[in-house]
C-alpha cells in the first residue's frame, strides 16, 4: 500500500484534530477543509464564525465610514451654500450703504460703488464669453458670430477673441473673406493683452503684407 502524502496526511489529521491542534495550519487549508459544513469538523465552526465575523466588522467600519464620509461632505455643501447667502446679503447691504453714501457724494463710497459694478460686469462677460464658445465652431464662423466676438474683443479681458477673429481674417474657411491687414491687427491686440504666444502667427502674417499697410499697422501699434 502506498504511505500517504504529507498534505493529504495533514489534511486527515486535521479534520480530527480539536481547535488548539489546527492552529499552525495555513488559512488556505483551513478554509479548504471547512468549506462543506457537513462533513466540517467541530473545530471549524469556530473558524468561520471568527474569520466572518472579522470580514463583517469590516464591511461594517466601511459602511459607516463612507456614511461619515458623504455626511461631511452634505454638510460641508450645505455651509457653503449659506455662507454664499449671507455673502450675498452683505454685499447688497453694502452696496446700499455705498449707494447713499455715493449720492452724497462719498468719494470712498463711490470708488467702491465703480468697483462692485466692474466685478458685475467682468463677472458677466466672463459668463457669456462661456456661453459662446459652448455654441459656436470656431473654426466655420457665421458673420453674426465674427461680429459677437468683435463685441467681445472690445474688452482687455478676452484676448482670445482677438486670437479667434486673428485666425478667422487669416483663413478661408467660415463666411468671412481673408484680411491679412485685419487678421494681424487682431493678433497684434491679442499680444498687447497679454497673449504673448500669438507672435509667431504675427511674423507669418506679416511677411505677406505689402509694404504700404506694413507702414500703416507699424504707425497703429506705435
Amino acid at each position: 500500500m502506498t504511505a500517504p502524502t504529507a498534505s493529504v496526511a495533514s489534511e486527515t489529521l486535521a479534520t480530527k484534530a480539536t481547535g488548539s491542534e489546527v492552529e499552525h495550519l495555513s488559512p488556505a487549508l483551513k478554509t479548504f477543509i471547512c468549506i462543506d459544513q457537513n462533513t466540517a469538523p467541530e473545530w471549524c465552526k469556530a473558524y468561520r464564525a471568527a474569520k466572518f465575523g472579522n470580514s463583517i466588522a469590516r464591511w461594517i467600519k466601511a459602511r459607516e465610514d463612507a456614511k461619515k464620509a458623504l455626511a461631511a461632505k452634505k454638510a460641508a455643501i450645505e455651509k457653503a451654500k449659506r455662507d454664499a447667502v449671507i455673502a450675498e446679503e452683505k454685499r447688497k447691504e453694502q452696496a446700499k450703504k455705498d449707494a447713499i453714501l455715493a449720492a452724497n457724494n462719498d468719494p470712498a463710497a463711490i470708488a467702491r460703488e465703480a468697483e462692485a459694478r466692474a466685478k458685475e460686469k467682468s463677472k458677466k462677460l466672463s459668463s457669456d464669453w462661456t456661453t459662446f464658445l459652448g455654441t459656436a465652431d470656431l473654426a466655420n464662423l457665421t458673420i453674426n458670430q465674427v461680429m459677437k466676438i468683435r463685441e467681445f474683443s472690445e474688452s482687455d479681458e478676452l484676448p482670445e477673441a482677438n486670437e479667434i477673429l486673428g485666425f478667422a481674417y487669416s483663413t478661408d474657411k467660415g463666411a468671412i473673406p481673408v484680411n491679412l491687414v485685419e487678421a494681424y491687427r487682431q493678433y497684434a491686440q491679442a499680444f498687447v493683452k497679454g497673449l504673448k504666444h500669438v507672435k509667431p502667427n504675427m511674423d507669418r502674417i506679416w511677411k505677406k503684407i505689402p509694404k504700404e499697410e506694413q507702414a500703416a499697422l507699424t504707425d497703429e501699434f506705435k
